[in-house]
């Protein structure tokens, strides 16, 4: 098993939280998912299963098709991309602000892109023609009053704010 993160202090704190440094066997990878030569590239090919939680909604839709193109560069046929993230019932591009080493790296206003089941299949269709390959998707949303966010949490976002999870399978290459 492999985690990776932008930064390697959250590995500590989580140690500290589950009291498992002793006991926890994945191999930690400090990398940027943004970087498509970061040290993640070790392990192209390799990787069956990828949990992706609460990554995607940090950025714009191009970031997020890099993101998706580097996920895949280390896929192999038959992966699978899983996870859980704030989508949108619209699929919104919302503006935010960041400070200086947040999502973007820098401070300033940028936009972040809340999918809803029509934008995340769009999202696959156009990275799986651009590395071709090919991905079976599927979401499913649901009130994020049930992932324990209040209405304050997400005022931000407007009422079409939602719990959005994800299955992409990869189904085959297409130079197959």
């Amino acid at each position: 098993m492999y985690a990776t993160d932008i930064l390697s202090d959250f590995w500590e704190l989580g140690y500290d939280l589950f009291r498992d440094k002793d006991s926890f066997r994945a191999e930690f990878i400090t990398a940027d998912v943004l970087d498509p030569a970061s040290p993640l590239t070790a392990l192209k090919g390799k990787v069956d299963i990828f949990l992706v939680n609460q990554v995607f909604h940090l950025f714009d839709k191009e970031r997020q098709v890099q993101v998706a193109k580097n996920i895949i560069a280390l896929s192999r046929q038959g992966s699978w991309v899983v996870g859980w993230q704030v989508g949108s019932v619209d699929g919104v591009a919302l503006p935010v602000q960041t400070q200086a080493g947040g999502s973007t790296g820098s401070a300033g206003s940028h936009t972040r892109q809340f999918h809803n089941r029509e934008t995340w299949q769009a999202l696959w269709q156009r990275v799986g023609e651009e590395t071709d390959t090919q991905w079976s998707v599927e979401t499913h949303m649901e009130p994020l009053k049930q992932w324990g966010y209040e209405k304050e949490d997400t005022a931000w976002m407007g009422p079409s704010a939602t719990g959005f999870e994800f299955i992409c399978r990869r189904t085959a290459s297409s130079s197959m």
